[in-house]
């Protein structure tokens, strides 16, 4: 009896807990299908008396072409960063020098650091090397901001590989660069969509350096809903609804690929 008390106390608790994580998405679909003076009117739990999906089209209008800025810039941003973390992560992970362990501490301190403490020296690198306001600054400046997150957690997972693979493909006299390529990166799959999967969410959802290096040619999806709110008349409702059509690319990302990012997630702990 007690244990059937016990069970029921914690699926209610879980249940609560649900409620409470989805109520910020259910207020955010019932203000995209709202109407601005229905807004005004603070009924944010109440959908309104008619739902307005014609809000969706207006919204998609706004910000289609930060939609494809977002994707050229993260797609490239994440392939660049997810490619060198796995160079880093073995680097740090195999090749045992004297520099090795300090350029490990220096590459944990960088994944730390906040973006607002290196956006002054980033905006003027990007500016001396003429980069700034292209995409090119934006893909180079999030590349430089996540290849320490790459390869850290690249650099985990190659810890636990077993040597024995490298090991046996030396002894057939494949070189580090074959190695890495044809053994240990088939075998890091699953990391590297880890990996991937993390960069991509970070940089999709980041506002400071889209706000500061773009212009409105290059405008990434984050400053674009921030101004499809309006300066004069607030209109949430298509800032919300614009805000679920965005959300679709990196959803469906991790959709795509969920099942490799969970072997990636549990294949420290399935080797430990």
């Amino acid at each position: 009896m007690n244990k059937s008390i016990t069970k029921y106390v914690l699926l209610l608790v879980l249940a609560i807990f649900l409620l409470w994580y989805l109520l910020p998405l259910y207020v955010v679909v019932m203000t995209s299908l709202k109407s601005p003076i229905e807004i005004t009117q603070r009924t944010y739990l109440l959908p309104g008396l008619e739902l307005r999906f014609e809000n969706y089209v207006e919204a998609f209008k706004l910000s289609h072409m930060s939609i494809i800025n977002s994707s050229i810039i993260t797609g490239a941003a994440t392939a660049i960063s997810t490619f060198f973390g796995g160079l880093g992560g073995y680097f740090l992970s195999r090749f045992k020098w004297k520099i090795s362990k300090p350029l490990f501490v220096l590459v944990v301190i960088g994944m730390f650091i906040p973006y607002q403490a290196v956006l002054i020296p980033l905006v003027q690198l990007m500016a001396a090397t003429r980069l700034a306001l292209t995409y090119a600054g934006l893909i180079l400046s999030y590349v430089l901001l996540n290849v320490p997150m790459a390869s850290t957690l690249m650099g985990t997972f190659f810890f636990g590989l077993p040597k024995e693979l490298e090991e046996s493909a030396e002894v057939d006299g494949a070189s580090k660069v074959q190695i890495f390529f044809r053994i240990v990166s088939p075998v890091a799959a699953p990391a590297y969509v880890s990996t991937a999967i993390i960069i991509f969410t970070q940089i999709w959802n980041e506002f400071l350096i889209a706000l500061t290096l773009s212009t409105p040619y290059t405008t990434p999806i984050t400053v674009k809903l921030a101004e499809i709110k309006g300066s004069y008349v607030a209109l949430y409702n298509l800032q919300m609804a614009a805000a679920l059509i965005s959300s679709l690319i990196p959803l469906t990302f991790f959709l795509v690929l969920q099942k490799y990012f969970i072997k990636g997630a549990l294949a420290g702990a399935l080797k430990g």
